[in-house]
């Protein structure tokens, strides 16, 4: 296989992992802004400074890449840099990948003639990591329960990737589990998993009998009506990107026991996590040779 030279840069981690797995692979790997992950970065080069990216193959930025100002996401230091500086410091021709890509980020990076790619957006990175945050969802939730999850009543907001993934890990537990959607095309396949369909619009209906509730949709779907109907002594547990899925103000009012849990697979298993992202990457990489091969 190929060896690449890797500038990693900001992240959890998760990216520590990876920038310690990619090292592992005999390429270079220099990172920035991993300075409380020392003990992993084993064999990294210690960047100070973003003009060290020059002359790298491909940067490679944690998920999400950066927040609403342009701030590359570094909670592992206190260094505080835009984006924007990543991207003038790389040379024509490199690569820069990243998870939650904003638009703005392409229409520099073209100015400079460097290829983005979000390995996010990837099937293989999605249903890995829809995979890891099922596994780390279940294992919060025993956290927060007093009893065991076997045949409780369990309701699955959602089935797409982690809904279905985390339905599968529940029933394997001998949960009680049902699972909403909207569309008859999956209440079909809930049917046929061996769950319990229910439509969304009929939750009202039988919400007070479950003690887990996880939720996945990026859509208020647990709003203050809702949450007067649940069992008070219920755990839930939003894994919905922004802006979720749950009214958390509602939620304390009433006294209910609600996590918000975006990122499980960084605060779980962050070395899976971070494996996760350097295979994609390396695919990404990977193809980017075949296609100028061919």
């Amino acid at each position: 296989m190929k060896k690449y030279s890797f500038y990693i840069a900001g992240g959890d981690l998760r990216s520590a992992y990876l920038a310690a797995a990619l090292a592992e692979g005999k390429n270079k790997v220099a990172a920035f802004g991993l300075s409380g992950a020392d003990e992993i970065l084993k064999g990294v080069f210690k960047s100070e400074s973003l003009s060290d990216a020059a002359g790298f193959d491909a940067a490679v930025l944690p998920l999400p890449c950066c927040d609403g100002e342009g701030y590359i996401k570094t909670p592992l230091s206190d260094k505080k840099v835009k984006l924007e500086e990543l991207i003038n410091s790389l040379e024509h021709g490199s690569v820069l990948m990243g998870g939650f890509v904003p638009d703005w980020v392409y229409k520099l990076a073209e100015k400079r003639q460097i290829a983005v790619y979000d390995y996010y957006e990837r099937e293989e990175f999605a249903v890995r990591n829809a995979a890891l945050t099922a596994e780390a969802a279940v294992a919060l939730a025993m956290e927060l329960l007093t009893e065991t999850i076997s045949d409780m009543p369990v309701l699955v907001l959602g089935h797409g990737r982690i809904g279905r993934l985390l339905a599968s890990i529940l029933k394997a537990l001998d949960a009680k589990v049902t699972v909403a959607a909207r569309r008859f095309s999956d209440l079909a396949w809930i049917r046929s998993e061996g769950l319990v369909p229910i439509e969304f619009m009929r939750l009202k209906e039988h919400i007070s009998e479950f003690g887990v509730i996880f939720n996945t949709v990026p859509a208020m779907v647990l709003d203050g009506e809702l949450l007067s109907m649940t069992d008070k002594k219920a755990v839930i547990i939003d894994l919905a990107s922004e802006p979720c899925g749950t009214d958390f103000a509602a939620a304390e009012r009433l006294g209910l026991k609600v996590r918000k849990a975006p990122g499980l697979p960084g605060k779980f298993a962050p070395k899976t996590a971070g494996e996760i992202i350097k295979d994609t990457v390396l695919n990404i990489l990977s193809e980017r040779e075949e296609d100028s091969c061919g």
